[in-house]
Formats: C-alpha cells, sequence, structure tokens
C-alpha cells in the first residue's frame, strides 16, 4: 500500500521558502503552508482526487473549500443560469490526520450534515473513508473500501436533482403544474426569488413567500403587496434564483 508521504510527493506540487514547505491549493489557487499541518496534507490529496481521477470536476460537481467550517463542501454544477435556488451541499467532508480515530468524529460529521441538511458525509484519513448517508432522518455509517467508491454517492445524490431542472425547463415552456410543484419546493420563503409572467402583463413579476389556497397562489410581488394568481393566468417561469 502507498504510504501518505510517497502520495503527497507523487500528487502535490511541494517546495519550500524560507525554511517552510509549501503547495497550491488546486480549488483555492493560493499557496498554503503545509509544514506542520498533516490534515492539511490529507485535505489536498483528496482534493486532487476530486480535481484529476474522479471524472466529475468541473462539469458535475463544484469544490468549496472551508466554508462554514467544513473542510469541503461539494455542490451539484449549475448548468442552467436561471435556475439556481438555494441547494444545500451534496456532499460534506471532514478530513483528518492520518492516525487520526476516525469514529471519534461522528458527533461532528453529523451535527455538519444536519445544520447544512446535507445527506452525505464523509470522514477521511487517507487510511480510512467512513460514509454517512441519511434516510428517513436517521444517519447511518458506511466504511468504504477505496476512495473510488465516493464518486457513486456523489452522482446518486446530485441525480435527485435532475428531476427538478426538467421540471423548471416545462414551468419555462408554461407548464403551470410544474411552476406549482417549483413554487411548492422553492418559493415558500424569501430565501429565493422567483420570477414569472402572467398573460396581459407586460413585465414579469418577482414575488416570494408564495402559499397555496384552494384554486390560487398567493405571493408577495416585489416582496412587498400580496397577490394572487391562477392558472388561467399563468404564461410562464423565468427564473428561480437565491
Amino acid at each position: 500500500m502507498t504510504s501518505l508521504s510517497e502520495e503527497i510527493s507523487r500528487k502535490l506540487n511541494i517546495y519550500k521558502r524560507n525554511y517552510a514547505e509549501y503547495t497550491k491549493c488546486f480549488i483555492r489557487g493560493k499557496e498554503i503552508v503545509i509544514d506542520g499541518r498533516p490534515e492539511e496534507k490529507v485535505r489536498q490529496l483528496f482534493i486532487y482526487f476530486l480535481v484529476n481521477q474522479s471524472g466529475l470536476f468541473p462539469n458535475e460537481i463544484d469544490i468549496i473549500v472551508e466554508s462554514d467550517n467544513h473542510d469541503i463542501e461539494l455542490y451539484k454544477t449549475v448548468k442552467n443560469e436561471y435556475f439556481k435556488p438555494y441547494s444545500p451541499p451534496i456532499m460534506i467532508v471532514e478530513v483528518k490526520r492520518e492516525e487520526e480515530n476516525l469514529r471519534n468524529h461522528e458527533k461532528q460529521i453529523q451535527r455538519y450534515l444536519k445544520k447544512s441538511c446535507s445527506e452525505i458525509g464523509i470522514l477521511y484519513n487517507y487510511h480510512e473513508i467512513i460514509a454517512y448517508t441519511k434516510k428517513d432522518a436517521v444517519f447511518t455509517s458506511n466504511d468504504l473500501n477505496s476512495i473510488e467508491d465516493i464518486p457513486p454517492l456523489i452522482l446518486q445524490s446530485s441525480n435527485k436533482l435532475e428531476k427538478d431542472i426538467l421540471e423548471f425547463e416545462k414551468a419555462v415552456n408554461g407548464s403551470f403544474d410544474s411552476f406549482i410543484y417549483l413554487v411548492n419546493k422553492y418559493g415558500k420563503y424569501k430565501l429565493n426569488t422567483i420570477i414569472f409572467r402572467l398573460k396581459g402583463e407586460q413585465l414579469p413579476i418577482s414575488g416570494t413567500f408564495f402559499e397555496f389556497q384552494e384554486d390560487k397562489v398567493n405571493y408577495l410581488k416585489n416582496g412587498k403587496k400580496q397577490q394572487s394568481l391562477n392558472y388561467q393566468d399563468f404564461e410562464k417561469l423565468v427564473s428561480i434564483i437565491y
């Protein structure tokens, strides 16, 4: 089995300056000190796999490093500039130094997953990988055999968003049922702004706080005045933006 130091020397561009070792982060694009930072070395190896070996970056996933105290967050790549609602990370990764017992950090990763509403978490120390998945609000853990087992988990989660993209395209083409589906999922609060057109209206309408009442949809127009619409009024959806 290849050692961590061998993997680092083979995959990371390590250089010295002023008696300290540096490398450049594959995502942040800035140089970082790795002397005395064993977790950072493990993180950079994990990112190397995502960027160069997983086959998912950048077409399927976006990668964010050091966000909300999370080591790595993975998001579904946005392919339609008009459909960018808020969505939680599809995966949160917490890396640990190679000798660390990952089981000691189960509560940490589960706390992160619950707070962010993410469904998949990974604990990784180069030698071991534990995946945490949520079903019916309960997290279960599974020891993975290899880092190669991670891409299928990512794709399984990201595929759930494909349905919403298809429904968005239908609503853009005038489907009121698809509009209702999306509004019910993304329009209940001020988190996302939904822009749509009504028949006979010259300008598109910006709405938030959507709610259903019998055969009507109530919403706040431009965040202020409450309005309502039914299927006869609807022309098409324009965008859903966080």
